[in-house]
């Protein structure tokens, strides 16, 4: 929940900054963006239905997706731009979680407000915890290294970006 307050205040002061308009939306002209996406996989196999998100720990900012029947994704900026900041991200993958814009297959907005609603609660976690609330992965996103798959194990064995 924290990130997403963190979220709302850096859209905020990006629009104070970048020169709002009269319906205050973001310059996107403004925010440099690198379209990133992968496949992950869990013990070999396509990981359908997984919220990815790659957070940047200093400012708060995310970009987030969500895999299709196939395990790939595309992560957006917001609901409105795909896309991620350059730099270090610490990736956290989660069957449960959900993003407030969260597009789905098809884009239709899926996400909640809450990551640790009742539905997440009903369901339950395929992914180990040091893929997500303990997550060890890391990346970095610069416009030349934009595509990073994930092959996660059951065991937590060690696993990366490739």
């Amino acid at each position: 929940m924290q990130n997403w307050f963190r979220r709302i205040a850096i859209i905020a002061l990006a629009g104070l900054l970048g020169g709002c308009s009269a319906t205050n939306e973001i310059d996107y002209g403004k925010v440099k963006l690198v379209s990133v996406s992968g496949t992950i996989t869990l013990d070999g196999q396509p990981l359908a239905g997984a919220v990815v998100s790659f957070d940047d720990p200093e400012t708060g900012n995310f970009s987030f997706a969500r895999t299709n029947s196939s395990g790939t994704y595309t992560l957006q900026f917001d609901s409105a731009v795909d896309g991620v900041t350059p730099g270090r991200k610490q990736v956290q993958i989660s069957t449960v979680r959900s993003i407030l814009g969260l597009r789905g297959e098809e884009g239709e907005e899926v996400g909640e407000a809450s990551t640790e609603g009742q539905k997440a609660e009903a369901k339950k976690e395929q992914v180990p915890e040091c893929y997500n609330k303990k997550t060890k992965l890391t990346v970095e996103v610069t416009p030349d290294s934009s595509t990073f798959n994930f092959d996660l194990k059951s065991d937590c064995s060690t696993s990366g970006a490739s």
